[in-house]
């Protein structure tokens, strides 16, 4: 091909270097010249060639806490901060809190009104209502919808059909907002939840409703919640554990919520296959078993390491409040992230191989372009590949 010297497989040319980094030529000819990565010349022809052992060096040198090269350290060449990414926090991804507490008003509004029309009349089967969803877990973004209010009813109710709860919830939230002037069209039916819009701030809340079990209401919030795609229609969970579970991880390390948000953020921007509820359990098995970073330069990245690493075929699995041996043997799919509180609830049982594989390159593409940002030459070229990441909106001129 080249007449490399001795046949060597291990020297690679720059069109295999390429493929072997997932980079284009062209920025490994920039890298070269940028002296970030540097190849050897073949002795006769010249032509740049590069150890497989040098590619596989550098891409374990970038780590938070390697250089780039042996001369030049990582942060000199850092051009986007953690202040830019607190500012695009702060701007763009974080619910306002103004938000959120309109949000928090509506919610509660919706549960105290409800309450008293429940006491009004006592033949309705409801027991009691509380705030669920990313909302109350803290890691909602700015675009989330996933604000929920979980609605319990009474244990008989679980002998109806998911359509007839549904448009018995709705049918009792139209009674109990009318003095508000709400109209039946603000209330519409999802595939397990009746969603509520209010008009003023145009904002969504889900209503759902669970079947309680184990005294769920009063002790660990345990229902069974309606869903269509199990065989009898209804999956464990307890929206009361899944806030105490993620506030455990949010006590233990301070940027666990912003890193879930900015990771939230990258899959809605790039269209991964992935689920709200399965990037915060990644990001949970992260800081439950390795070093994350308190930064978000060298933090973020860990999200797409472990992807990459895994091709997420490792099970993630938690230990507070089952066993991991109840972890089903027979379950079959090709990615298993486990609920913390139902150890048969697969949260990614959806997720084909075909989206596993989609997953796996979107991360792939994402350390593409950190890399690439890390070795810009300047903070407008950084910001360039940053926003392949997060969008349009990451601007931390503005």
């Amino acid at each position: 091909m080249l007449g490399k010297d001795y046949n060597d497989e291990n020297l690679l040319t720059v069109a295999e270097a390429a493929a072997f980094l997932a980079v284009s030529t062209k920025t490994l000819r920039r890298w070269d010249a940028e002296g970030v990565l540097i190849p050897i010349r073949h002795p006769a022809t010249q032509y740049r060639l590069y150890k497989k052992s040098q590619l596989v060096d550098f891409i374990k040198s970038l780590t938070v806490d390697a250089n780039l090269t042996e001369n030049k350290p990582r942060s000199s060449r850092m051009q986007i901060t953690d202040s830019d990414i607190a500012s695009f926090l702060d701007d763009k991804v974080n619910l306002k809190r103004e938000d959120l507490t309109a949000y928090r008003a509506q919610a509660n509004n919706l549960i105290d009104n409800l309450d008293k029309y429940l006491k009004e009349d006592q033949n309705f089967g409801l027991k009691k209502m509380i705030h669920a969803g990313s909302g109350a877990k803290g890691t909602a973004t700015s675009e989330t919808s996933d604000l929920d209010v979980a609605v319990y009813l009474t244990p008989d109710k679980k002998n109806e059909s998911i359509e007839n709860i549904l448009n018995y919830i709705r049918d009792l939230l139209v009674k109990a907002m009318k003095r508000y002037n709400m109209t039946a069209e603000q209330f519409t039916l999802g595939e397990r939840c009746v969603r509520v819009l209010f008009k003023g701030s145009q904002m969504e809340v889900d209503v759902v409703p669970l079947i309680p079990v184990d005294g769920g209401t009063e002790k660990n919030g345990r229902g069974l919640l309606a869903h269509r795609s199990l065989p009898d229609g209804w999956l464990e969970t307890s929206p009361k554990l899944h806030v105490e579970f993620i506030r455990k991880r949010k006590d233990s390390f301070d940027k666990y919520a912003p890193f879930v948000r900015l990771t939230k953020w990258w899959k809605n921007e790039v269209d991964a296959p992935l689920k709200s509820f399965a990037i915060e359990l990644i990001w949970a098995y992260l800081i439950d078993n390795e070093e994350v970073p308190d930064s978000y330069c060298d933090g973020l990245p860990y999200f797409f390491k472990y992807i990459l690493r895994t091709g997420l075929k490792e099970k993630i699995v938690f230990s507070d409040y089952h066993s991991p041996s109840e972890i089903p043997k027979t379950d079959t799919g090709p990615v298993f992230i486990y609920d913390p509180v139902n150890p048969k609830n697969n949260v990614t049982k959806k997720i084909t191989e075909k989206e596993r594989l989609i997953i796996v390159n979107k991360a792939q593409e994402a350390m593409n372009v950190l890399m690439m940002a890390t070795c810009a030459p300047s903070k407008t070229k950084a910001i360039e590949q940053w926003r392949r990441v997060f969008g349009s909106s990451f601007n931390p001129y503005s």
